[in-house]
């Protein structure tokens, strides 16, 4: 006889989210039982919702704007100054790769950057400078796994800017800085 699949199979998970605004645009916070699933930031809101759906499309995604008020409020006030750690409680899904990577990140201090290169060396990884930027590219927690910190070896050249979410939030960093 053909089975397609495991014989048990996990339930579909619920994944509840709200959404609101940052100084960056529309801003979508969506969590699991565990923590933050996802932070999201985006020019608009029915791309933000869009782009979590394909991010877990075997959830059951619950908008739920009236119980995630107060995290999107924290969220958002964490982005307008994200001069200290994450401290909203997260729950950081990827391979053991992608976890070391974005641990290694999470370290990286408001108004530093790094390189693809040096966090490959940190994680004991020096020849995974790929798997690292691909790692990068793969966060889905804005601002609370810095990913826009990690930058080419070459830094924010106009050849580099290619990619106008992680320079531009690098630049709204900068100038947070200078107000500071």
């Amino acid at each position: 006889m053909f089975r397609d699949g495991p014989l048990t199979r996990k339930a579909p998970e619920t994944i509840l989210y709200g959404t609101g605004r940052c100084a960056l645009g529309a801003l979508l916070v969506a969590s699991s039982e565990r923590g933050i699933v996802s932070i999201m930031v985006r020019d608009t809101q029915s791309r933000l919702i869009r782009d979590l759906g394909e991010r877990f499309p075997k959830a059951s995604l619950v908008r739920d704007e009236k119980g995630s008020k107060a995290t999107v409020a924290k969220v958002g006030r964490y982005i307008a100054a994200p001069f200290k750690p994450f401290a909203l409680p997260l729950d950081i899904r990827g391979t053991d790769l992608q976890q070391r990577v974005w641990g290694e990140v999470r370290k990286i201090p408001f108004g530093a950057t790094s390189t693809y290169s040096r966090i490959a060396e940190a994680i004991g990884a020096p020849k995974a400078i790929r798997a690292v930027a691909n790692s990068c590219s793969r966060s889905w927690f804005a601002f609370a796994v810095p990913c826009h910190r990690v930058l080419h070896k070459g830094g924010a050249t106009a050849e580099n800017r290619r990619d106008g979410r992680q320079y531009r939030w690098v630049d709204y960093e900068a100038k947070l800085a200078a107000k500071r």
